[in-house]
């Protein structure tokens, strides 16, 4: 850790509202993110592209109308470091190799191999599987998830250089555009 996931893109609430409430905002404006007033979209009946701006909204005025796009490596430590100093006790390096459950079935801990090859497990009121799309815990649960055929899709991404931003001052927001036969979207 940190380790390398695709970049995320924040929402006002996030970024004024829980950030705020864990005590990360100063440490994400230090960050250097990417800022962004809205979305941009190129959807619908119209071909041309419209925008909405987070400042607009009566709910979100003026210094709270504006979020990140983060580098989930850096903001993701951010978030880490934030919960030591909170007192959680982080185990990094381990594979958790199954989940422990309670008689009625509720996941109640984990069970886990710590970076020397020692097993151990740990109980909790709430265990919350961050594991990703992989959903490690959901998987060793014996959970079973069901796909909806309406949403089965493909999801690709990448890099690009030398790609254009929108002009200012949506040069920050993420740019979502229909085609014939799906979406896509490039966030700066």
């Amino acid at each position: 850790f940190p380790r390398y996931h695709i970049g995320e893109s924040l929402l006002p609430s996030t970024v004024h509202g829980i950030a705020h409430l864990l005590g990360v905002s100063d440490e994400l404006k230090k960050a250097a993110f990417t800022i962004k007033h809205g979305g941009t979209f190129k959807w619908g009946a119209n071909p041309e592209p419209w925008t909405f701006d987070f400042a607009v909204s009566r709910r979100m005025p003026g210094a709270t109308g504006y979020a990140y796009q983060v580098e989930r490596m850096k903001f993701d430590q951010i978030l880490l470091d934030n919960a030591r100093r909170h007192g959680v006790e982080v185990q990094e390096n381990s594979d958790v190799l199954d989940v422990l459950k309670a008689e009625d079935g509720r996941v109640r801990g984990v069970r886990y191999r710590d970076s020397e090859g020692r097993e151990h497990e740990v109980g909790s009121r709430f265990v919350v599987d961050a594991s990703g799309n992989t959903g490690g815990l959901y998987k060793k649960s014996g959970a079973k998830r069901e796909y909806s055929p309406f949403f089965r899709n493909l999801a690709l991404f990448g890099y690009f250089n030398g790609g254009k931003r929108l002009p200012k001052p949506n040069s920050g927001n993420i740019f979502t555009c229909t085609f014939e036969h799906g979406w896509y979207w490039v966030i700066p």
